[in-house]
């Protein structure tokens, strides 16, 4: 973090965990990139790894709803500077609200102007609000500007509510807030290649425990791969028709396609949900619901298709 202070640049920041960086964290974020060049400071987002929770309250189990790497492109994309990941200890937690801005902000940040969420908490028992920062960074000459929340006809569009939507498996509401597919990605690995022997060989990643996955079934998916994008299927679950896995798996068929891709990396973009996990009597029935989930999936591109490219 010193090399933030000893660029020299002043800079425009804003904290948070932008985890899924939905409709809300980008009104926010557009803001600052705005003020950040109106001033030609550095738009500068400061986050944390591990997401606070899993060190606050480690025995509630906790999912992101993207990855690093994706949270870094995201970021890029709309304009963002410069990205400050900081390691959340129970230290950091535990840290006065107002020891945090003064030996964190102002110690490690040329701060020109904070940009934050209004209902922004932070510090010890989250006890630093948006008025201690003002308190504080105000006399130093910082502007310190506070961003309301964004809401739909039913509430506040929160990383939590976009959560609950895909454990649902209402992928196509969750995207409407994030503005752009839930995405899973990772390497390719082996399989049993059961899918290949019944016809439908499958790109098969595993992602880390603490990703988010939505609800067990079917969905019709777009995959990003060393090779371009490719439409296809894709199933989530434990594959309950033969011995139940411990732990889910991720399985994409991809049409026109038949390189394994072991080793490599992908990137998978959830749609639309087709149906729930069941287990089926056997082989031949599995095939017939694979087969009319294939199908469906090529209506909705037909019905939806998609720019090249894009």
């Amino acid at each position: 973090m010193n090399t933030v202070r000893e660029s020299g640049q002043d800079i425009a920041l804003t904290i948070g965990n932008f985890d899924g960086i939905h409709q809300g964290h980008q009104k926010l974020l557009n803001d600052l990139v705005e003020y950040s060049r109106k001033t030609k400071t550095l738009a500068t987002v400061l986050t944390f790894d591990p997401h606070p929770l899993m060190v606050l309250s480690p025995e509630i189990p906790f999912q992101r709803i993207m990855s690093i790497p994706h949270k870094k492109k995201v970021l890029a994309d709309l304009g963002i500077d410069l990205l400050v990941i900081t390691p959340f200890t129970p230290d950091l937690g535990r840290m006065e609200p107002e020891t945090f801005i003064r030996d964190i902000l102002l110690g490690y940040f040329p701060l020109k102007a904070l940009v934050i969420g209004e209902g922004f908490r932070f510090g010890h028992k989250r006890a630093g609000s948006v008025a201690d920062f003002q308190r504080v960074l105000s006399p130093e000459g910082v502007l310190v500007k506070a961003i309301p929340a964004v809401e739909d006809g039913t509430g506040r569009i929160s990383s939590s509510r976009i959560r609950e939507l895909l454990r649902a498996g209402r992928v196509k509401e969750a995207n409407r807030f994030l503005t752009r597919p839930f995405q899973l990605d990772g390497t390719v690995e082996e399989g049993e290649k059961r899918g290949r022997k019944l016809g439908f060989p499958t790109l098969n990643i595993h992602p880390t425990p603490d990703r988010l996955l939505p609800a067990s079934g079917v969905y019709v998916t777009r995959t990003k791969t060393p090779k371009g994008w490719f439409n296809g299927t894709s199933y989530v679950g434990k594959k309950p028709t033969f011995t139940p896995l411990v732990q889910p798996v991720i399985e994409t068929h991809l049409f026109d396609f038949s390189d394994t891709l072991y080793g490599q990396y992908i990137q998978v973009d959830f749609l639309e949900f087709l149906r729930g996990d069941k287990a089926f009597p056997g082989p031949e029935a599995l095939i017939s619901a694979i087969s009319n989930d294939l199908q469906q999936s090529k209506d909705y591109f037909r019905e939806n298709p998609i720019p090249q490219g894009d």
